[in-house]
């Protein structure tokens, strides 16, 4: 695993460091009176309390801050526009471009999750003249303002990533153009967030999320079970919710 680049003492460009996989607006949705959601940890096989802006749900600088803060902000941002509606129950059936919001969502959640299991080293340009040596204020000028850059003959791995997340959230758009999304309810238990998304599994809240493929519908305790149960399986270093005891 490539190692955290630190920016310029006291991060005069304010570049983003702390980057969540799943975003703290979602998790939110998930906490209970303190402000915290319920987490198991894998690796230890304990709960505990955690607040959105808990450092297990990032990863440090591992794409560029152009990246961050334009092309998956915008992501972010029309999705919980979005979600919010549902909650409200204005938005029942999708239509074409509230199901590439949903989607492009659900890809950059998978993107931002491969990238943080597997960030990778950057990459050395061969065949190449090196170009002009930078210094770190104005490479941190540089990403501040969206632009990408090399160091010699070498992409910085956190500006590969950036064009990685993009690439990664394009061809899933590409190879899902007829995506059917649908409501999913809880009538009795709660649904569990996974950190590792395999299944095309969206929680909103604690009893709401959206499914693909799937019809709108409700799910009792059982069915919640069995999705849990999924959930679970795949999460790699955590999974949270409200309360893992009303989780089945």
């Amino acid at each position: 695993m490539s190692k955290f680049e630190k920016p310029q003492k006291g991060n005069p460009y304010r570049l983003s460091v702390e980057q969540h996989t799943f975003p703290s607006k979602s998790i939110a949705r998930f906490a209970g009176p303190d402000g915290r959601v319920q987490l198991h940890a894998q690796s230890a096989g304990s709960t505990r309390r955690a607040k959105p802006t808990d450092p297990i749900f990032c990863t440090r600088r591992a794409w560029d801050h152009g990246t961050e803060a334009g092309f998956t902000k915008r992501i972010e941002d029309r999705f919980q526009r979005l979600a919010e509606s549902i909650i409200d129950d204005q938005a029942l059936g999708f239509d074409r471009e509230q199901t590439h919001t949903i989607s492009s969502f659900y890809a950059l959640w998978l993107a931002r999750s491969e990238i943080r299991e597997q960030p990778g080293d950057g990459l050395l340009m061969h065949g190449l003249l090196p170009g002009v040596a930078l210094s770190k204020e104005k490479e941190e000028r540089l990403e501040k303002t969206g632009y990408a850059f090399a160091r010699g003959l070498q992409i910085p791995n956190r500006v590969l990533n950036g064009l990685r997340i993009r690439a990664l959230v394009m061809r899933y758009l590409r190879e899902n153009r007829f995506a059917e999304w649908g409501v999913v309810h809880a009538s009795s238990g709660e649904f569990l967030v996974p950190d590792w998304p395999v299944y095309q599994f969206v929680p909103i809240k604690p009893t709401l999320a959206l499914a693909k493929p799937a019809m709108n519908q409700t799910l009792d305790r059982n069915a919640v079970g069995l999705v849990n149960k999924q959930l679970r399986s795949v999460s790699r270093r955590y999974f949270f919710g409200k309360d893992l005891a009303a989780c089945p």
